[in-house]
């Protein structure tokens, strides 16, 4: 047995992993973002069917509390799950999800993340295969303009010689030059996975200080004292956030190279 934080893990357990969507529809900064149409097909549906692009067969879930995300979700013959309609978070969310299931490790996919490939979800569900022990991974990307290092929209981390995750913020800390900074500081992308035993721990343990003050869901996980491994790539697309994203989206898929390919796929 390998013990990782307060867990103890088999290393010889074969993992059981699911990707799960959280959904609702009353996002603050964007209603009823979850249902935005693009190209014809609502923004849930196309992060559903690029998560089943994996590789590796892994099934993708939809949980939400929501009648008109399931019904969506249900007439474009996706997994569902219902959830209770309120929680405090998507982490939650999934936490009762998998209260339903036998699985062991949860891909946690944001449904605002229209923009991911399907290699960045094989990084991580090849790095579960390879070290199921560890509890917490998340995908982190560098800072494309220098105005992200200030903008509270973009979650931003710092990396130790290890590649965990050291700390997680809005604003940088750091009073380097900013060309230093662009190199230090890495962007917290929407997609992370999480052992059961760590989502317990996450779901079942009072929000903490930081976790609070910065309204950052991964920071309570090392305010406890764990470790989060990040996973780099190299490919650093934006998530749909404010009204003004979706221009920005919608230009992206039509342009990129990579993206009018899975486009292709989905449609």
């Amino acid at each position: 047995m390998s013990t990782v934080g307060f867990f103890q893990i088999s290393q010889f357990t074969s993992p059981r992993i699911v990707i799960v969507i959280p959904a609702r529809m009353d996002s603050q900064r964007l209603p009823n973002k979850a249902l935005l149409p693009f190209h014809g097909l609502p923004m849930l549906e196309h992060v559903r069917r690029r998560g089943e692009l994996n590789s590796h067969g892994i099934p993708v879930f939809v949980t939400s509390g929501d009648p008109q995300i399931i019904t969506a979700v249900e007439d474009f013959g996706g997994l569902v799950s219902i959830s209770k309609k309120d929680h405090l978070n998507g982490t939650s969310r999934v936490h009762e999800f998998s209260e339903q299931r036998e699985f062991t490790h949860f891909l946690i996919l944001q449904g605002d993340e229209i923009l991911v490939i399907p290699e960045q979800l094989d990084a991580i569900i090849s790095s579960i295969t390879e070290q199921p022990e560890v509890d917490f991974w998340n995908m982190v990307t560098l800072l494309v303009e220098k105005d992200e290092l200030g903008n509270q929209s973009v979650v931003k981390c710092l990396l130790d010689q290890n590649s965990e995750i050291l700390s997680i913020f809005r604003k940088s800390p750091l009073c380097a030059d900013v060309k230093v900074q662009m190199e230090l500081v890495y962007k917290i992308c929407g997609l992370f996975a999480i052992s059961r035993q760590a989502l317990t721990l996450m779901s079942e343990m009072d929000s903490t200080p930081l976790e609070k003050c910065e309204s950052i869901e991964q920071l309570k996980f090392i305010e406890l004292g764990h470790r989060i491994k990040s996973i780099t790539t190299p490919i650093s697309y934006p998530s749909v956030n404010l009204p003004e994203d979706v221009e920005t989206i919608t230009n992206i898929l039509l342009t990129d190279k990579r993206q009018v390919e899975v486009l292709k796929k989905i449609l």
